[in-house]
């Protein structure tokens, strides 16, 4: 076996040195630098030769390392597709966060508007019952004001009442004083001529009496 493996590889050698003469011996073609005019009948006796006297143990390190290319394929294939897969899993719970954010979000702001329309409703309302309250006291305060200033007028108009009154009731006494006075010294007047006529009866009478002595 071992010996087999060693006669196959110089006959291996020996056709790869045979496929280089053959390179050599080649005309590069004027339409491309890198291709080359060579005897296909000579490249492919030589290459199935190669292919026929092959050694075994290259044979199955080439079917090993076939193998292991394959595996190495499948390998990065089934990690590109893990990958893939954890990208897309990654990507569908990012857009599942966002789109829950986002409900989250929408809602925060409905629940927000609804407070702020709550607050300005309430905000209003209130607003709405001070300017009530502060229509409603300045009508009462307009009210007593008014109120107070009939009073007031009321008031006045008593003490000028009263003040004519007054005037009037020391007009109506001295008046009345005056007259009782008059009325009096009328009748101190006839008394006084009454008593004159009584003194001079009288006088008159003692007169006749002292005649008569």
């Amino acid at each position: 076996m071992f010996m087999a493996d060693i006669n196959g590889s110089e006959l291996c050698i020996k056709a790869v040195r045979l496929l280089k003469q053959e390179l050599a011996n080649g005309r590069r073609t004027l339409i491309n630098a890198d291709a080359w005019i060579v005897n296909k009948t000579n490249m492919q006796q030589q290459l199935d030769y190669l292919d026929d006297h092959l050694p075994e143990n290259i044979r199955l390190a080439a079917k090993i390392v076939e193998e292991e290319e394959t595996i190495r394929t499948e390998t990065e294939q089934k990690r590109s597709q893990i990958l893939n897969d954890a990208q897309t899993q990654a990507q569908n719970m990012v857009n599942d966060a966002s789109a829950k954010a986002q409900d989250l979000m929408n809602q925060a702001n409905h629940e927000a508007n609804a407070l702020m329309e709550k607050a300005q409703n309430e905000a209003k309302a209130c607003m709405d019952a001070a300017r009530a309250e502060a229509s409603r006291m300045l009508e009462d305060a307009e009210k007593k004001a008014k109120q107070l200033v009939e009073e007031e007028n009321i008031v006045r108009r008593a003490r000028v009442e009263s003040e004519e009154l007054r005037e009037k009731a020391q007009q109506d006494a001295a008046t009345l004083h005056k007259n009782t006075l008059d009325y009096i010294d009328s009748m101190l007047a006839d008394l006084d001529r009454n008593m004159s006529n009584m003194i001079n009866s009288v006088r008159m009478e003692r007169s006749e009496i002292k005649n008569h002595r």
